[in-house]
């Protein structure tokens, strides 16, 4: 497009030095350099190019000389779209953590951007992977498992982006991971359990496996092994073995297995008779090994006290002294680690006896039985008196037990011959059994540092209390007494060594009960309120704060920003920062039980946003030995910039400088080896915003202009030069222009051979560099003594095939 200047009399359009138009006065004249496909609309002064190649690029001038001088420019920047892409892995069979891989991607056009895709992630460098020669090989050492791929190569320049056929690695690992795992799963089994084990291990390929008994190889081979009608004596360390055959690699786990004999049967048997005052034995006969022996008494579990004790790992069980109340039913429980036996009840009966004179008797009570005799010849008439009411006759009162059957009860014994008569009389007190105990809080809520109380609860006649925490009897101590006979337990100040399950036993000399476990559990906090989240953040961004309390039950959180609500619960966003969002966010923690609050502030600075950071190049085309400068060009605030080549710390050099602020790079005497992924890092005290990369592909050549015969019939001559972009190619034979590509067929004409001269030129450098190769066919060294004829026939046929070609 061209600037307004009206009719231009006098004009010509330029492609670089070489004239491609020119016109005056109506006329015009077409320049020798003029390219097919080019046109020119003298009514427009509009260039048009087809099907451009990349020999069209280049700078296009426009200058106008009358009426008025005006010149405009404009750079033709052909590219040549990606091709010929191919990958090559150096070997795909791998070990885990052994082997290293290469990938290497190769492909044409102008320019080209490597990248490698595992699966659907891009691979980037760091750790074992590193990226080579500008990205076209891929370098992984010690490859995991993980590393199978699919990888793929992905080509790609400005105009068009081409990926390979996806490669997969074959990567053997392990064994690891073993587990072995037993059906049924059980800490100990019983004698005559089937058990099956089963070994499972990640490995490739799969492993193979063998199993081993306390150290010892078994002739066991597979992944599993079934142990049938088990006994005690198989009892020991299992491992299972597992091997990779191609990692050569092998690891081993060890399950433990118990097998134990269950216990046949539990007997509780007494040595001697239980007389009130006497010492007394109970044992447990149990047939079977045994762990452990438990005593019972009317159902309740019994410990030792001050009128009992257990000996011989608890199988005898020793009264110091037996009293009346201990009357009951008595079993023992024998366990091990398959089976629970409880013996059956032994019901033990206390005699009591009352040794008197003559004239004295003795009572005997048996449950609801007086018994009474007395020395006396004849024998004693005997009569019974409940208080003052004659109740029975006979030596033995049996009475039904009744809640009126308290209280003062005589036997007279008299002698009809002798006319004497004695009696004696004992009081018999009613007890009720303890029932329905149970511990209570009230209302009362257990909050830490403040004063608690538990009371125990019993239906009965209760004549002991006593107050366990944890199955472990309590007694007053610091912060813990007891009143009220026992039945209250009180706590001065909760503590948290406090919580536990709280239990009370009621007891009387008949029967005891244990309540139900109350569960105490302090409650506190909050405490420790803290806030987690950033300090510093960019205008735009999201933030997120978590607030987090020691406290029981949890906290409920609430949300300040400069003193005003602005949020409930643990997390709190803010989006869409301003500068206005600056200031202190305060989370308060409240505990709805204790009804203690606790807060922690934090002080966010929002801070300006780096807009946009991008790399500029000046010159637009990088042209070998001459200098290159890059500029970072960043919108927004920053603080240090920094630059990447090739996703590594672009460092200075004998040919590098950077400015004194790091916004430009100066690269002298450009190289080919400079060619890379550049870019520009601008920090703020946020995070790094990283630049759009710029891909530097240094313009050079042609270098090393080279022809190579291919020997046939017809021949074929080649010729290649290094040269970035590619050369464009002339064939000249005897000043005549024969070719315009690398490669060209020799004409049959030229059977008697030729000069030909290659010239390579650098569309963008127009820098040219030619070579000559004199070419003659292999048979053109024939005998002088040819034939006429065939020389002849020859020569005729040299238009036609001429003509043809």
């Amino acid at each position: 497009i061209v600037n307004d200047t009206g009719t231009i009399t006098v004009g010509l359009w330029l492609f670089g030095p070489s004239t491609l138009f020119m016109w005056y006065q109506g006329n015009m004249i077409q320049g020798t350099s003029l390219q097919n496909g080019t046109e020119f609309n003298n009514s427009t002064y509009q260039l048009t190019l087809s099907s451009v190649t990349l020999r069209n690029s280049g700078l296009y001038v426009l200058e106008a000389f009358t009426p008025i001088k005006a010149r405009a420019e404009m750079t033709l920047d052909v590219q040549e779209p990606v091709s010929n892409v191919t990958s090559f892995v150096n070997m795909t069979n791998l070990v885990e953590f052994n082997d290293t891989v290469t990938f290497t991607c190769n492909a044409s056009g102008t320019p080209l951007w490597f990248s490698w895709q595992n699966r659907s992630s891009i691979v980037t460098a760091g750790g074992r992977v590193e990226l080579r020669n500008g990205g076209r090989e891929l370098f992984i050492n010690g490859v995991m498992r993980y590393d199978e791929g699919p990888f793929k190569c992905l080509v790609e320049n400005n105009i068009s982006k081409v990926e390979t056929n996806q490669t997969n690695l074959n990567i053997s690992y392990g064994p690891s991971n073993l587990t072995v795992t037993a059906l049924p799963e059980k800490e100990a089994y019983i004698s005559g359990s089937d058990i099956f084990l089963s070994c499972s291990a990640d490995s490739k390929p799969t492993a193979s496996f063998y199993w081993m008994y306390n150290g010892i190889h078994l002739n066991v081979s597979g992944s599993s092994y079934n142990l049938r009608n088990t006994t005690q004596n198989i009892s020991g360390q299992y491992a299972c073995v597992a091997k990779n055959a191609v990692t050569l690699r092998s690891v081993a786990v060890i399950k433990n297995i118990k097998v134990v004999d269950p216990i046949l049967s539990v007997t509780v048997n007494p040595a001697g008779s239980p007389v009130e005052g006497n010492a007394f034995n109970l044992s447990c006969n149990v047939v079977g090994p045994v762990d452990s022996i438990h005593w019972m008494k009317n159902g309740t579990y019994l410990g030792a006290n001050d009128m009992i004790t257990f000996f011989n790992n608890n199988s005898t069980l020793s009264f110091y002294r037996l009293g009346l109340s201990d009357d009951g039913l008595y079993q023992c429980a024998a366990s091990n680690a398959v089976s629970n036996i409880t013996s059956k009840a032994y019901n033990l009966m206390v005699n009591c006896e009352y040794d008197v004179s003559r004239t004295s008797m003795f009572l005997v009570i048996l449950q609801i039985k007086m018994g009474c005799s007395a020395d006396s010849h004849p024998p004693s008439r005997y009569s019974w008196f409940l208080n003052v009411t004659k109740v029975g006759e006979g030596p033995v009162l049996t009475r039904a037990l009744s809640p009126d059957s308290g209280g003062r009860y005589t036997c007279m014994a008299s002698n009809e011959i002798t006319g004497s008569s004695s009696n004696v009389s004992l009081e018999l007190t009613l007890i009720y059994p303890v029932s329905h105990v149970i511990v209570n809080a009230g209302n009362q809520q257990p909050v830490f540092n403040q004063p608690f109380t538990l009371t125990c609860t019993a239906s009965g006649d209760v004549e002991h209390i006593q107050w366990m925490k944890n199955s472990m009897f309590l007694y007053p101590y610091n912060g813990i007494t007891f009143s009220n006979n026992n039945s209250t337990l009180s706590f001065q100040s909760l503590n948290l060594n406090d919580d536990g399950n709280y239990q009370c036993e009621a007891s009387n000399s008949v029967s005891h009960m244990t309540s139900p476990a109350y569960d105490l559990m302090v409650t506190y906090g909050p405490w420790n309120t803290e806030v987690a989240g950033p300090r510093m953040a960019e205008m735009g961004s999201n933030v997120t704060f978590r607030c987090s309390a020691v406290s029981r039950p949890h906290s409920q959180y609430s949300w300040f920003y400069n003193n005003l609500k602005v949020g409930d619960g643990p997390v709190f966003v803010k989006a869409a920062l301003s500068l206005t969002s600056s200031g202190q966010y305060t989370c308060m923690a409240f505990n709805n039980i204790t009804g203690g609050s606790s807060s922690a502030s934090l002080e966010l600075t929002v801070i300006e946003a780096i807009v946009k950071v991008d790399v500029t190049a000046d010159p637009p085309f990088p042209l070998a030995s001459q200098s290159l400068r890059l500029t970072c060009n960043v919108t927004g605030a920053y603080n240090r910039l920094h630059w990447l080549q090739n996703n590594q710390n672009f460092q200075p050099s004998d040919r590098v400088t950077f400015s004194a602020d790091n916004t430009t790079v100066t690269i002298k005497a450009l190289q080919p080896a400079d060619n890379g992924r550049y870019q520009c890092v601008a920090s703020n005290s946020v995070r790094q915003h990283f630049s759009q990369p710029y891909n530097l592909a240094v313009i050079f050549g042609p270098h090393s202009v080279q022809i190579t015969v291919t020997n046939g019939i017809p021949p074929v001559l080649t010729c290649l030069a290094e040269s970035q972009p590619p050369a464009v190619y002339h064939w000249i034979l005897e000043n005549n222009t024969v070719g315009n590509v690398s490669s060209i067929v020799l004409p049959i004409k030229s059977i008697f051979g030729g000069n030909y001269t290659c010239v390579a030129k650098n569309p963008w450098t127009n820098i040219t560099l030619q070579a000559s190769q004199v070419v003659n066919y292999p048979d053109a060294a024939v005998s002088v003594q040819a034939s006429v004829m065939l020389t002849a026939l020859l020569i005729l046929l040299i238009p036609v095939l001429d003509e043809w070609l």
